[in-house]
């Protein structure tokens, strides 16, 4: 049950890092050469990559979150190796989304036996 958008991860923070090394580097070059209006500009650009890199990340660990919680709800007593395997996630990954989902609440309770009061 891989689901295609697993995956997608590296291209939007690629940008986004390839976007703030460009802005970084345009403002430590004007900052050089004393041309501050261009420094501010290009900072501002690398201000707005880090926050849109930061953005993507959030929006495919969101992603993540909902593909693991869609298939805990359908199979509560997976493993998590096979959670991961699944649904295509490397196993750190699988742990991170496991870890959130468990912090905010989220996920399903197992059944286990009666307790029998003893």
């Amino acid at each position: 049950m891989t689901d295609r958008h697993t995956r997608r991860r590296p291209f939007p923070l690629a940008a986004f890092a390839g976007l703030a090394a460009v802005g970084a580097a345009a403002a430590t070059v004007a900052a050089v050469s004393h041309s501050y209006a261009v420094c501010a500009v290009g900072l501002f650009v690398l201000g707005g990559a880090a926050f849109g890199a930061y953005r993507a990340a959030r929006a495919a660990d969101a992603r993540t979150d909902r593909l693991v919680l869609q298939r805990l709800q359908q199979q509560p007593d997976l493993s998590q190796d096979t959670l991961a395997n699944d649904l295509g996630l490397h196993q750190a990954a699988a742990r991170l989304s496991l870890h959130r989902l468990s912090q905010s609440g989220s996920l399903p309770v197992a059944e286990g036996p009666a307790d029998s009061g003893n």
